[in-house]
Formats: structure tokens, C-alpha cells, sequence
């Protein structure tokens, strides 16, 4: 490992002497330049180790340089991880600087060896750390860059075992690695520096500026309150109708309205489905940009669009004379299409990346106790090592998430049910984090009380109450009459990605063998009508826009009509 200055020759016991060890003592005669040479050298070589012990954070941090980040952010980037990681990495740094000098005072040949043997083997575990991130957390496994890791392994191994049979040279060769990576350490800091001098201002995170309300014109009054369901699968909920859950509220609504069972997503992801569905327009394509730019591409096409510049339905309301609202999860809608409303709540997931989500969670906790949580991060990340199955950070963040969006949804409920009943919005759209896993819903106590045994079945039982809870919150306004209501989705359950994950059951693995479902619930109850009517057609859910345009319009009112307007479609097959 680390070098201490030593004679050429190893000093023999004397005969008297009461055991028969060997030690290498420190070499008689340096110059004093030379010795301090070799310790800075030394120190240096603590300092690498140190950093690279933390070499996913780092990795964490380099990826949350990127403007494109922004997008899901609600303030600037937060400094706490980073001051964190170079704490925690300072800190390792002394402990191993620490336990050389213990070597190093007196220098046996058994702690010489030891020394040599543990900084090979930690130098290994930065390199396993971060192929199983790539592996795991990244959700790509790389066939080239897993062998090229791998083969350095084996090298640290087999420079193990040659330490053993006393030959030092990996170990020589690791060492001179691991000071020349010190060298990148001053530009990684300017790095990080200049991405601060160079970061968006806080004024790019805040909202636009809302429109004024506007008077309703004398005649009938129309009303649509859309509820979009994040992540619910038409054909686990209604197809196979598993897993099994009481749709108290969602059959009575069903019974009442047109059910449409071939509606097809607009893309598996929220991130480029909302905009498809909201603007109507199909999207193939989306790319993050900055706080308030999502570019977004046409299907076929190879030019992007800023999302907020394209059409979308809250500026064909207000083109109308209407007022439209947003309450939403996910995207930024406030910074992105805030001036299309009337008013506009937007909560960022914050967690679309493992990252971004380890940048919230310590700002959250504040430097101090981010630290801890980071060499807890490492502790685990060491045992996951020796595991074969999800690891221990992946089920700790997965948790924090359920707490987040536990408390994510009563935001967007809460504004969701007191705005609905406001006569003065034509058109609320309302973007829930539900059934999207991981479950917040205990549909056995019938509350929100979180435990490791929840599932998929408990956010769709909370769909189910949400839609009960939305038409009661406004037959008390009194607006029932003329408030017509949308139930849709942006995709179906996505297997491949929670598979292992928190509350993924035999059940779900059992019923998503096939792969994702490309059908959403499409369930339209008109005002004042009770007679429901099935829609056998296949047809995008792009069209939900402008079906709700026409409902405000007075040109669809009627679960016939709908049907006939669906037909005329294109696409519709």
C-alpha cells in the first residue's frame, strides 16, 4: 500500500528477544526533504483513496451539472450534496492517513502486508460500486464497460495475492494510479465551481405569471373537471380486473358514462405522454433542457419545439373566453405553460433520476446529517456487494419516495377538490401521483398508513376514492349539473422498471409477463346523463383535448354523441 521509508535491510531479532517477528523499521539516515517528500506522497495517496471511496457521489454530482436537471428542480441546485461528499471524503482521508501512521510507526512485516492487501482491495470497491450502479441504477447494463471493470478487478486481485508471495508490483502500480488521480481533483473543483458561476438564476425556477379571471358570459354553463391517473393500467383495473379491488366508486361512475377499453397511451412515459395529451398533438420524442424548456418532438420529425411555444388546451380555452386551471405532478407546469391558466399548482416529482433524488433528500436533511446518511449510502452500498438480489440503497430510496409522494398527493388533492368546486373554472385539469408506484394507500385500514407490504392493488383502491371523493367535493358546490368529468391516464403499469422494487408482488410479476400494457382507462361522465355506453373502437388518447374542447363547446354532450365524435377521428380504427 503505502510506502514507508525503510532500510534495504530487515533487523533480526536477538536471541533474547521473546517472539520471533519480523519488522520493517524505518530507514536511519533520510534526508529530511526526502521524508517529507514521501509523506505528502503518502497523504496524497489517503486523500485518492478517500475520494474515490466516494467515487458514486461524485458520479451523482457530474450528472447533476447538467442545465437539463433543472427541469424537475423547484429552486436552484442545492450545494448540500456536494459540500457533503467532500466532507465525507476528508473525513475517510483522515482515518486512513490515521491508520498508516499506525503502520507506519511500527512497521512489522505483517502490517506492511496488511496495509498493502486493504488498499488494494478498497480500491476495488469504488470500481464494483460503480458498475453496479450502471448496472442497476442507471438501468443499462453495458457489456463493455462491465468487462473492462471487471478486468481491473481482477488485476487488484490478483495484485493481492502477489503482495502475499512479496511482490509489490500492482501494489507500485496502484499507487502511482492513485496519486496521479489527485491531480484531477483542482479541475473537478473548478468544474463544480464554474457550473455555479454559470447556473440559471432563481428567477428562471419561479412560475409565469397567471391570467386574469374572466366573467362567464350569460347562457348555460359547461364545465370539465379532467383527471388524469398517473401510471393506471386499463387492462389490470377493468380488463383481468386484477389485482383484485373494490371499485365502489369507479363501476357506479362507469355505469354512468362512456367507457372506451381500447384507448391507447401516447408514449410510456409521463415525461413525453402529458405533452403529447395536452397539446394533441403525438410527440416521439422529448428532450430536457432547461428549467422551463422541454423540447419536444413530432412523431417522424427531426425538429423540436419548445413544449411551452406548441398548442395546448389551456390556450384554446382562454381563446374561448374560458378560464382553465392546472394542478399537477411531474412536469414544471406553471414555469412551462403557468401564463396559458387562471391559476396553477405544479409539484415537480423531484426523483426522476437516483441522483437528483440523493441532491433532495440531503437538502432535506441539511450537511451535517447528510454526511452520516452518506457513509451509511457507502456502508450498504459495501453489503450490496455480497448480495444478489435489489440492493439496500435502491429499498431506502424507494421508501423516502413513498413518503415524498404520500405528502405529494394531499398537495395536489387538496387544491384539486377546493378548486372543483369553484364555479369560476371551466376546465381543471388534475395530474395525480396515484396509482403511480410506490403505494401510499392502505386499502385494508381504508387510510394512509405506509408499511413494506403495500402494492399496486392499494394506489388503485385510492384512485377508486379519489373519484369518489372529487364528485362529492363538487355535488356540494352545486355544480353537478353542469360539470362534465374525464378519467384518463398517461401510460400503463411500466413492469420493467419496478420489478423487484418496493411493493412489486408475485401477483403483478405473474400478470405483466406479456410486458407493459399500451391501453388507459377512457371514462367520460356528461352532465346530467346517467346512461352509460361502451366505445368498442381502438383510437389514441391524444384525442381526450380536444374531446373535452367540444364538451365546452356544446357540441358533444351525450355519450352517443361522443361516440360518433370519436369515429370521425382519425385513427380511429
Amino acid at each position: 500500500m503505502l510506502k514507508a521509508p525503510t532500510d534495504p535491510s530487515i533487523s533480526t531479532p536477538s536471541a533474547s528477544a521473546s517472539g520471533s517477528e519480523r519488522r520493517e523499521t524505518p530507514t536511519l539516515t533520510p534526508t529530511l526533504p526526502s521524508a517529507g517528500h514521501e509523506k505528502l506522497k503518502n497523504l496524497l495517496v489517503c486523500f485518492s483513496l478517500g475520494n474515490l471511496c466516494f467515487l458514486r457521489r461524485w458520479y451523482d454530482l457530474e450528472h447533476l451539472k447538467e442545465v437539463s436537471m433543472n427541469y424537475y428542480r423547484t429552486r436552484p441546485a442545492d450545494p448540500t450534496l456536494l459540500v457533503a461528499t467532500l466532507v465525507s471524503a476528508v473525513l475517510l482521508t483522515m482515518v486512513f492517513w490515521l491508520a498508516w501512521l499506525w503502520v507506519e510507526r511500527r512497521p512489522t512485516h505483517a502490517k506492511m502486508q496488511l496495509a498493502r492487501c486493504v488498499f488494494l482491495l478498497l480500491l476495488m470497491y469504488p470500481l464494483e460500486s460503480v458498475r453496479r450502479y450502471w448496472n442497476y441504477e442507471g438501468n443499462h447494463a453495458d457489456i463493455g464497460s462491465n468487462a473492462a471493470l471487471l478486468a481491473i478487478e481482477a488485476l487488484l486481485g490478483v495484485g493481492v495475492a502477489l503482495t502475499l508471495a512479496g511482490n509489490l508490483r500492482v501494489v507500485h502500480a496502484a499507487k502511482r494510479v492513485a496519486l496521479m488521480l489527485t491531480l484531477l481533483f483542482p479541475s473537478l473543483m473548478i468544474d463544480f465551481g464554474w457550473s455555479r458561476v454559470i447556473a440559471e438564476p432563481a428567477a428562471a425556477f419561479r412560475p409565469k405569471p397567471t391570467l386574469p379571471m374572466l366573467a362567464h358570459a350569460p347562457g348555460p354553463r359547461r364545465r370539465v373537471v379532467w383527471m388524469l391517473f398517473d401510471e393506471f393500467d386499463q387492462r389490470l383495473a377493468f380488463g383481468l380486473r386484477k389485482p383484485a379491488v373494490d371499485w365502489t366508486e369507479l363501476d357506479r361512475l362507469r355505469s354512468e358514462s362512456l367507457v372506451a377499453d381500447h384507448a391507447r397511451q401516447t408514449a410510456g412515459w409521463t415525461t413525453l405522454a402529458l405533452p403529447s395529451v395536452l397539446s394533441g398533438r403525438i410527440y416521439g420524442r422529448a428532450e430536457l433542457i432547461d428549467a422551463d424548456t422541454l423540447r419536444v418532438f413530432p412523431e417522424g420529425s427531426s425538429q423540436g419545439f419548445n413544449w411551452r411555444d406548441e398548442p395546448n388546451i389551456f390556450k384554446k380555452v382562454r381563446a374561448m373566453g374560458l378560464n382553465g386551471e392546472i394542478v399537477g405532478w411531474h412536469h414544471p407546469y406553471c414555469r412551462v405553460m403557468g401564463d396559458s391558466t387562471v391559476r396553477c399548482l405544479d409539484v415537480p416529482s423531484g426523483n426522476p433520476t437516483a441522483a437528483l433524488l440523493r441532491e433532495t433528500s440531503v437538502a432535506d436533511e441539511g450537511a451535517l446529517r447528510a454526511v452520516k446518511f452518506l457513509f451509511e449510502l457507502q456502508a450498504g452500498n459495501l453489503l450490496d456487494m455480497f448480495r444478489p438480489s435489489a440492493s439496500s440503497a435502491e429499498n431506502n430510496r424507494d421508501i423516502y419516495v413513498q413518503h415524498r409522494q404520500l405528502q405529494q398527493y394531499f398537495q395536489i388533492r387538496d387544491h384539486a377538490y377546493a378548486d372543483a368546486g369553484d364555479p369560476q373554472i371551466d376546465l381543471l385539469f388534475v395530474h395525480f401521483p396515484a396509482p403511480h408506484p410506490f403505494a401510499i394507500y392502505n386499502r385494508k385500514r381504508g387510510d394512509f398508513t405506509l408499511d413494506g407490504d403495500l402494492s399496486y392493488a392499494d394506489n388503485l383502491a385510492l384512485v377508486d376514492r379519489t373519484v369518489g371523493e372529487m364528485r362529492r367535493a363538487i355535488e356540494r358546490a352545486g355544480l353537478a349539473p353542469s360539470t362534465s368529468i374525464i378519467i384518463t391516464s398517461d401510460h400503463g403499469l411500466r413492469p420493467d422498471l419496478w420489478r423487484g422494487r418496493l411493493g412489486w408482488t408475485p401477483e403483478l410479476e405473474a400478470l405483466t409477463a406479456g410486458g407493459q400494457s399500451e391501453t388507459v382507462p377512457f371514462i367520460v361522465k356528461f352532465a346530467g346523463e346517467d346512461r352509460g355506453a361502451v366505445y368498442e373502437r381502438a383510437f389514441s388518447s391524444v384525442e381526450t383535448g380536444d374531446l373535452a374542447l367540444a364538451i365546452l363547446r356544446g357540441e358533444v354532450s351525450t355519450p352517443a354523441q361522443a361516440a360518433a365524435w370519436l369515429d370521425g377521428r382519425p385513427g380511429a380504427n
